[in-house]
This record gives structure tokens, C-alpha cells and sequence, in this order.
């Protein structure tokens, strides 16, 4: 018999993340029209459920309390950023010019991570809580054998996550006239 202790989990993706949000209705909002999630359920009109694709749900958003209004100084939210992938770069095109003609400022991206080499752009919820969307990400498979690295930080930019990057574009002052350009992520 093996011994329970050495099972190793093997997730397979991202499952669900839980927010917790000052006004439920305008995280609502924005997580519907600007990054275009259904909602499936709600528990009262204190968290709802959200989802990308055929799961019930990966996203719910759970009402803080009354006098919950600002994040106080010095606060970081909990999560970096969570992560939603889409299909190919010319979306991530549309969703950077949605973003940035909705007003929406782009604090990283759009740009190309070095682990993953996935192409991302991140962004601010109402809550503060950073938004990525991705593109184009290394699979890793028995037939397609890989190595782990060690990432230099000093060799690339956007990195306030920890996690190595560069851009592939100007980021969120100049992503729309990168994208006009015609420039593709390489």
C-alpha cells in the first residue's frame, strides 16, 4: 500500500477565485461588460458567480461588509493578479483598445512573459485587484518534455509580480498607437 502522505495533486488549471468587493454591482459591471463573463448564480445580493466558459463558475465576487468603502493605505490586495486566457493575440489587441477607450488604465502589457512565454496584459478591477488576460502560453506535455528555468529578473521589465516580463509594446500610453502600428508580439 502507498503511503498517503506521498500523493502528489496534479491540478490541471485554475479552478475558481473568490473577491471580496466594496459594491458588488459595480464589480458586477465590470466584470460582465469589460471582461465579458456570465453570471450563473447569486447567493442573495451578497455574491454572485461568474464564469468564462462551460464551468458553473470561476470567479465569484462576495460583498464585504458595511464600511468597507476604501482600501486603506499601504494595503495590497491579498491575490496579484488572477488570469483568464483568451484565444489568440489579435483579441488581446481588441481587449487592450477596449480597455484603454473605456478609460481603463493598463499597468503591465501589453507585453510577453518569459516563464510561459504567454503574451498578457494587466489591468485593475473597481477593488484594485489586478487582471490578466493571456494569450499563447507554453504547453507542456508527455510529448512535449520541458525543463524547469531560473528567470533573471533584471533582464526584463514589468516584473512587479515577481515573475519576469517584458513588453512587447509601450504599455498603456501608447499600447493602442503599438497596436495601429501593426506590431505582433514575437
Amino acid at each position: 500500500m502507498t503511503d498517503p502522505a506521498s500523493y502528489r495533486p496534479r491540478p490541471t488549471r485554475l479552478g475558481h477565485l473568490v473577491l471580496k468587493v466594496r459594491d458588488i454591482d459595480r464589480s458586477l459591471a465590470f466584470y460582465t461588460e469589460v471582461v465579458g463573463l456570465t453570471v450563473s448564480d447569486w447567493i442573495d445580493h451578497h455574491m454572485v458567480f461568474l464564469r468564462a466558459s462551460e464551468d458553473h463558475h470561476d470567479l465569484a465576487l462576495l460583498q464585504l461588509p458595511p464600511g468597507h468603502t476604501d482600501i486603506p493605505e499601504g494595503h495590497y490586495p491579498a491575490v496579484e493578479h488572477f488570469s483568464y486566457r483568451v484565444e489568440s493575440i489579435d483579441e488581446m489587441e481588441k481587449i487592450t483598445a477596449m480597455l484603454v477607450a473605456r478609460g481603463i488604465a493598463i499597468d503591465r502589457g501589453l507585453g510577453r512573459h518569459g516563464p510561459g512565454a504567454n503574451t498578457f496584459i494587466v489591468f485593475r478591477d473597481p477593488d484594485g485587484n489586478n487582471v490578466e488576460f493571456y494569450t499563447d502560453m507554453t504547453q507542456i506535455t508527455a510529448g512535449s518534455p520541458y525543463e524547469p528555468s531560473v528567470w533573471d529578473g533584471k533582464d526584463w521589465e514589468g516584473q512587479s509580480s515577481g515573475a519576469a516580463s517584458r513588453r512587447v509594446g509601450p504599455g498603456s500610453r501608447g499600447a493602442v498607437a503599438w497596436i495601429d502600428r501593426g506590431s505582433r508580439a514575437g
